[in-house]
């Protein structure tokens, strides 16, 4: 529980040397993601150390490839980034899942109110939180949430939810506006603080795969 990262590490020479770029105290980064169309445009969906609260968790932006970064996402000191999806159509939009999490020696406690799934259509200056409209309410406990976003129809997002009794997978075909619960199973979401992850195929929206006790 205890081994941390110390930040970001960036390699312009394919992998040959790396150079330390910032974000020391994020302690567990789950998710960096490049804008496709700007290699200086960089995301990081940081968990945070999870043992302490801290400032230090939620998504980062870079504009600069890693020379300043600006805090875009910050629920509270005890919740940070679990996911992080954007659009690859469109930069701007860009979907993170946040995860209320508290680790002690004794306890994982993954779970809260600051658990949600955001958006944002402006590359980070704004968010939004997604509640109802299918998804649960914004004052129903959530714990480790993951996103995607369909390559072949940006339209098409999933979100897998961390919940009580049972695990939930969203879907939306409108963009995030609405959504539908479509699956319940715990096989792709066992032992969900160490998993809920999943990715869609690049040329099949209906296709999705989950790292979890097994590969489903």
């Amino acid at each position: 529980y205890y081994a941390l990262g110390d930040g970001v590490y960036k390699s312009t020479d394919a992998g040959e040397t790396w150079r330390h770029m910032g974000l020391d105290q994020t302690g567990r980064i789950s998710r960096i993601v490049i804008d496709p169309q700007n290699a200086n445009s960089v995301y990081v969906c940081a968990v945070g150390q999870g043992f302490r609260p801290q400032h230090e968790r939620g998504v980062f932006h870079t504009v600069d490839g890693g020379t300043t970064w600006k805090q875009v996402l910050a629920v509270n000191d005890s919740t940070g980034c679990s996911d992080l999806a954007m659009d690859p159509n469109d930069p701007q939009t860009l979907f993170a899942g946040t995860w209320q999490l508290d680790i002690k020696r004794w306890d994982l406690h993954s779970g809260g109110l600051g658990s949600g799934v955001y958006v944002t259509h402006d590359g980070g200056a704004t968010w939004s939180r997604l509640a109802g409209h299918g998804l649960p309410a914004a004052d129903h406990p959530l714990g480790k949430i993951a996103v995607a976003i369909a390559p072949s129809n940006p339209d098409r997002v999933y979100a897998l939810l961390q919940d009580a009794p049972a695990p939930g997978l969203y879907r939306s075909n409108d963009g995030g506006q609405s959504w539908e619960l479509v699956n319940q199973s715990h096989l792709p979401d066992e032992r969900s603080p160490y998993y809920t992850r999943m990715a869609v195929s690049p040329d099949d929206e209906n296709l999705l795969y989950f790292p979890s006790v097994a590969f489903t």
